[in-house]
């Protein structure tokens, strides 16, 4: 499965795995995604639209207050895998709902990014399931893995 970068401008601010120390609390072994800026000159207040890495079906739309992800989206793709975006705004997408990413320049519009949950400022944070996830579940990560060179920038 091809995954785009979710944004349209991309600048990685924290890599999977990184920060063990911090994200103990949360029973992870270290950071279990990728962090993307979104705070830019064009986007003072961080609010960036937010595309799906992939086609899938929205699974949950979900506000965790100022824990963890803040609000967030969690899709399910075609494969098996799962995707979430997290520290969001507002959503613009419901539990069922089919989204569609073709290729770097197109698909469905989830979300505007912002700074909600636990965070240190505006920004998206993405995550990749492999298919397998639920058997990987107990890798520290809670079945995330490590997808920066599947990522299409």
């Amino acid at each position: 499965m091809q995954l785009f970068a979710p944004l349209t401008r991309t600048y990685i601010t924290q890599l999977f795995g990184r920060n063990p120390s911090f994200y103990r609390m949360y029973g992870l072994k270290a950071h279990n995604g990728l962090d993307m800026r979104t705070k830019f000159a064009d986007t003072p207040l961080g609010h960036r639209h937010v595309r799906p890495m992939a086609s899938g079906v929205v699974i949950e739309v979900g506000n965790q207050g100022r824990k963890g992800y803040g609000r967030y989206i969690r899709l399910q793709h075609a494969d098996g895998s799962q995707s979430v975006y997290g520290h969001l705004w507002k959503e613009f997408v419901k539990v069922g709902q089919k989204v569609v990413r073709t290729n770097l320049a197109n698909g469905t519009v989830m979300a505007l990014t912002d700074n909600t949950g636990r965070s240190t400022g505006s920004h998206l944070h993405v995550g990749i399931r492999n298919p397998d996830w639920k058997k990987q579940y107990s890798n520290g990560y809670f079945g995330y893995v490590d997808f920066l060179s599947r990522l299409i920038l």
